[in-house]
């Protein structure tokens, strides 16, 4: 069995009052693109930062390829690349030169540093100053600099975040590449559409805890969820009951989630619950709303 390539066992953070972390623990396969998942306040940035080494106390052991640590040393950090909060630049440089001035922290050559921006698609650009680069292009930059060291696993804390829907396709475009050659790849999302379309496992955080870990397998894709909203919520689980592929879940008294592998789901609701009650809307959602639904 291929042991997992990192490991959160019993992860804890206070900050003062504040339980930012509570006994976390989680497994991140290896080669995998694994979302951390959660609401802002969840404790997934605290968790990344963990790793990064800018939070120096905590609580329980980190596990990376069956090596156990707990607490941050120049070997653990070595083997990843980390992309927390936004990158910053020397505004006035170029993009090879701003990497040339890490490359001599880390005895890197001229080659790597062509190939990782080759990687994130800015080898057009290389020799342009940084100050006339996108916010996309400096996020794939940021990137780019946690390549250079060639790291199995990337840490990735909201590489989206910001980003304009075409910045979002060619960042999503890189980390898939990227876990086509091998790479273990863990993001930080609080969007669940983002972890549906980009990820092959997700662990969902709520108010520091660890609710779940999901495959996001061809068994999970063959499910649709549904957001259905009316007048009363509560008398549409009776009508809908009936239906055995209909897995029900109440939210409100006017919300309802309809998980389903009906074809026909959205017609049969519409039919059904229209002749008693006043529907205002049905909306398809992402598998996951279920962790979210208060």
């Amino acid at each position: 069995m291929i042991a997992p390539a990192l490991c959160f066992q019993n992860v804890s953070k206070r900050f003062q009052n504040i339980i930012a972390l509570d006994q976390v623990s989680i497994d991140v396969p290896s080669n995998s693109i694994f979302g951390l998942l959660g609401p802002n306040g969840s404790g997934k940035s605290t968790l990344m930062r963990i790793l990064a080494g800018l939070i120096k106390s905590w609580d329980g052991k980190i596990s990376i390829s069956g090596e156990n640590y707990s607490s941050i040393t120049e070997g653990y950090i070595n083997k990843l690349g980390f992309l927390i909060e936004a990158p910053s630049f020397y505004e006035y440089l170029s993009a090879i030169e701003n990497l040339k001035i890490l490359s001599r922290l880390t005895n890197l050559n001229n080659i790597r540093i062509k190939e990782t921006l080759e990687i994130v698609n800015l080898s057009d650009r290389a020799n342009d100053k940084v100050k006339t680069y996108s916010y996309g292009m400096k996020q794939r930059l940021g990137l780019a600099q946690c390549l250079l060291h060639n790291p199995d696993m990337l840490i990735l804390d909201e590489p989206n975040n910001g980003l304009d829907p075409s910045g979002i396709r060619e960042m999503s475009k890189i980390i898939n590449n990227l876990h086509e050659k091998g790479k273990t790849i863990c993001v930080s999302t609080h969007i669940l559409s983002e972890v549906d379309t980009l990820c092959t496992h997700a662990a969902v955080l709520k108010k520091g805890k660890h609710l779940a870990t999901i495959k996001l397998d061809d068994d999970y894709h063959l499910d649709t969820t549904y957001l259905l909203n009316a007048e009363n919520a509560a008398n549409c689980i009776k009508i809908l009951s009936v239906y055995e592929d209909f897995n029900l879940k109440l939210v409100d008294n006017n919300s309802l989630i309809i998980k389903t592998r009906s074809q026909d789901a959205v017609k049969i609701i519409r039919q059904k619950i229209s002749k008693t009650e006043v529907i205002h809307s049905i909306s398809k959602q992402s598998n996951l709303i279920e962790f979210f639904d208060d």
